[in-house]
């Protein structure tokens, strides 16, 4: 099978998902992709935010199904780095697990707490630098603050400007 051939599924699987089968459901299908959406699985929010303001979906709804949505699903990345990291231990030997713990926290050590704030707006590594703060076992409390922050703002900022435009 080519990469080409793959990255056509690919393309063909994430237009569907983003486009027909959530929308049909409209808030609780945004609601689905941005759970989806925030655990590593790249599929486009912005698409159907602007296909139910659009239709006149209440801009409120839209975003409070957005924040639930993403921040579940960058819960479920921390928890899949901490409970993930004990999987790999038993798997895994221990100079692997210590090669691969460096590389997953080079970009938590060079940048901090704003990378947990900022991973919302990156997508895909946004995903793994927040599974990275799981294997790091960051303190959960000021993780889910940090988080949870950066999910509110960037939804805050879409669906305004999302809203002005339709």
């Amino acid at each position: 099978m080519s990469v080409e051939l793959i990255i056509e599924y690919y393309q063909q699987i994430q237009e569907i998902l983003a486009n027909n089968t959530f929308q049909e459901y409209g808030v609780i299908g945004l609601f689905l992709n941005s759970l989806l959406s925030a655990t590593a699985i790249p599929l486009p929010t912005e698409i159907l935010t602007s296909a139910l303001l659009i239709g006149g979906e209440n801009i409120g709804l839209v975003a409070i199904a957005l924040i639930i949505g993403s921040t579940i699903g960058g819960i479920l990345n921390y928890f899949i780095g901490f409970g993930g990291n004990k999987l790999i231990k038993k798997i895994r030997k221990k100079s692997d697990i210590e090669k691969q713990n460096k590389k997953h926290n080079k970009i938590l050590d060079k940048f901090g707490w704003s990378a947990i704030f900022f991973a919302a707006w990156i997508p895909i590594i946004g995903d793994l630098i927040l599974i990275s703060a799981g294997i790091k076992k960051m303190k959960i409390v000021k993780f889910l603050i940090f988080m949870i922050s950066g999910k509110i703002i960037k939804t805050i900022i879409v669906v305004l400007g999302l809203g002005s435009i339709f």
